[in-house]
């Protein structure tokens, strides 16, 4: 993923844009043969190869499955597009863009970015969207707008959102923000996607429908969120650290000793004690030698990551093991 420092405040942790693009003539996915698949993934790939940029091509069904985990830690690639193995594929273009094929939709193009980006992701994607419909015949209604596999996607095709890093939010109550976030047309969901857990207060915010506002509506409408959110999370930390300061060193320490002394511990549990001890650390609770970056270490963490720096595979156990080793170095290191 790019790496900037536009708004990368530990806040708003990443932007993306995403455009779902079918080709018209054949089934969505879903429906699709063998053959189908493959003929339409072929158009696709010849397409993309004409242009001047450099764009990787990955299948779902090579042996290469740590990788394509991998992918989907670094939030390259869908849950959606893994549970289409027969013929799912993804392009990884030359700055860190993706494009999945044959996942909910024929195409899924996505832009993420570290910071808040949303303007330029969204510039990206639209011209990569031009440059297809130039190329290949997009589903496209005069009424409705572009046809999709599922309603909720029909009309511009476009998810706007962020992951946002929010535990004076969560731990004070997040309630009302979701359902003022709704009545918006937007929404709350984990750090995958729709029916993902939240891990270590890290929320998605992402336009729940794509229909009834033009394209630069719904980015505008998710700059705005964006941003009255993290303004909303900053006065709930002051909240804490004005009101509930006891209980906030409480979480902050108590999270430090645990990953300072832990022996084996899960993924939810990592993040859950990195999220206080990030947030102690923001309100100056506790003193580290450096900081650190939440989304970084929250990525490197990841199952698919450690068996990636291992350089084999590890079960369940040994990799909560192996995590819980690589943390103890890694409070050394801050503290």
């Amino acid at each position: 993923m790019k790496n900037n420092d536009k708004h990368n405040d530990q806040i708003l942790l990443t932007s993306r844009i995403r455009l779902a693009r079918n080709i018209a003539g054949y089934p969505y996915p879903s429906a699709m043969s063998d053959e189908e698949a493959k003929e339409l993934t072929e158009k696709i790939v010849d397409v993309l190869h004409k242009r001047d940029d450099v764009w990787t091509f990955h299948r779902l069904d090579a042996d290469r499955p740590l990788q394509n985990f991998y992918d989907l830690e670094e939030n390259r690639i869908s849950t959606q597009l893994m549970s289409n193995k027969e013929h799912g594929g993804y392009f990884i273009g030359e700055n860190d863009e993706t494009i999945m094929v044959m996942e909910e939709d024929h195409l899924r193009m996505q832009d993420m970015r570290k910071g808040f980006y949303l303007d330029e992701e969204y510039e990206n994607m639209k011209n990569l969207a031009h440059y297809f419909e130039e190329h290949l015949p997009i589903s496209y209604d005069k009424r409705l707008g572009y046809l999709t596999a599922c309603p909720t996607n029909v009309g511009t095709g476009l998810r706007a959102g962020c992951m946002m890093h929010l535990p004076a939010l969560d731990t004070l109550g997040i309630d009302q923000l979701a359902r003022s976030i709704t009545r918006m047309g937007f929404v709350l969901r984990g750090m995958r996607g729709e029916g993902s857990k939240i891990i270590g207060h890290v929320y998605q915010i992402s336009n729940e429908r794509t229909l009834g506002l033009s394209e630069e509506e719904f980015l505008e409408r998710a700059k705005s969120i964006a941003e009255e959110v993290t303004a909303l999370e900053r006065v709930k930390r002051k909240e804490m650290y004005l009101d509930h300061l006891i209980e906030l060193e409480d979480m902050a320490r108590r999270s430090y000793g645990i990953l300072r002394n832990a022996r084996i511990i899960t993924y939810e549990e990592a993040m859950l004690h990195l999220s206080h001890m990030k947030l102690g650390i923001e309100l100056s609770v506790l003193a580290p030698k450096k900081d650190f970056d939440f989304y970084d270490v929250m990525i490197d963490l990841g199952r698919a990551h450690l068996q990636m720096e291992r350089g084999s595979f590890l079960d369940e156990k040994s990799s909560n093991i192996y995590r819980a080793n690589k943390v103890r170095k890694f409070i050394k290191e801050v503290f």
